[in-house]
């Protein structure tokens, strides 16, 4: 019988799933509620993976004076609806339920979510796709401190008693990146989401991967994987 001990945390938006328009659109939507003038479209998506509040600031326009949490709550309310109604289109990128089920059936892995999107929003993403049943713990900024502290790694290492060096965060963003290197873990960058590989790399990635196959060889080959 193989024993867990290893842990893998996966980002969401922009790692398991392509969230960029959903993000953009739920953006626009908060800054109609709360009587400002659309934000620019590409520099919502430059800014996806920063916590929200942060992100905001950077594509409010000048003379508003609105408070960054009220614009966050007015996404949240947009994006949990679309939730209920059934509308959050995020689609899975190619390969990444095919990986989780291979790294789950392994025996060896605890897997996890680190995501600085909100808790509903989350749920509602992983209940739309199946994968909630694939991951032992997922955190988010609605309980914990945001990327890049480190907080998230360290709940996680410590919930399930893992060494950091057989711990890894899989992510597409320098928040993501700068978590491993704050929480001291390795850090995988994916070449199909939302930063550049160069900057993924410059902020202290370990590795960059292109697809969900070369992602899983890099599991595999420096952590010792041994499938079923």
């Amino acid at each position: 019988m193989k024993i867990k001990n290893k842990l893998a945390l996966f980002d969401y938006d922009g790692t398991i799933v392509d969230s960029a328009k959903m993000i953009v659109k739920g953006a626009i939507e908060a800054f109609r509620v709360c009587g400002i003038p659309d934000p620019d479209p590409k520099k919502v998506r430059e800014n996806i993976g920063k916590p929200l509040a942060i992100a905001l600031k950077e594509y409010m326009p000048e003379g508003y004076n609105v408070s960054p949490n009220k614009i966050s709550e007015a996404y949240k309310n947009w994006y949990a609806e679309q939730g209920r109604l059934g509308l959050q289109d995020e689609p899975i990128f190619p390969g990444m339920k095919d990986l989780l089920k291979r790294l789950q059936d392994s025996g060896q892995w605890y897997l996890g979510i680190a995501t600085n999107k909100s808790r509903i929003a989350l749920e509602n993403g992983l209940a739309k796709h199946d994968l909630k049943n694939y991951f032992d713990i997922t955190l988010t900024t609605d309980e914990i401190e945001p990327k890049p502290s480190p907080e998230m790694a360290l709940i996680a290492i410590k919930t399930f008693n893992v060494d950091p060096k057989h711990t890894v965060i899989i992510g597409d963003t320098i928040n993501d990146i700068g978590l491993g290197v704050n929480a001291k873990i390795m850090s995988i960058g994916v070449g199909w989401g939302y930063n550049k590989k160069e900057v993924l790399l410059s902020s202290g990635a370990n590795k960059i991967v292109n697809n969900s196959s070369e992602l899983f060889e890099v599991l595999n080959k420096k952590f010792l994987l041994n499938e079923k």
